[in-house]
């Protein structure tokens, strides 16, 4: 699903630096533009902390599971 939404991304930014290219950079051109870049970088900066997130959860998780691991390891001696 996200390999379709970069295709549609890419397809959509030709077109539209296709459009402003034919009809020059009218102010509609040029907002459709601006927005478009902008939900493209939030995508991009959403994406880049969701990864960061659930690799610190991942290192948490495995952080407690050691700790608990070691705690019932030395409980047993």
């Amino acid at each position: 699903m996200e390999s379709l939404k970069h295709i549609l991304s890419i397809i959509a930014f030709g077109y539209l630096c296709y459009h402003i290219y034919t009809f020059g950079p009218g102010a509609f051109n040029v907002t459709v533009m601006i927005i478009f870049l902008l939900s493209v970088l939030a995508n991009y900066y959403r994406r880049k902390k969701e990864n960061a997130m659930r690799a610190n959860e991942e290192s948490r998780k495995a952080r407690a599971e050691a700790r608990h691991g070691k705690k019932h390891k030395n409980k047993g001696v």
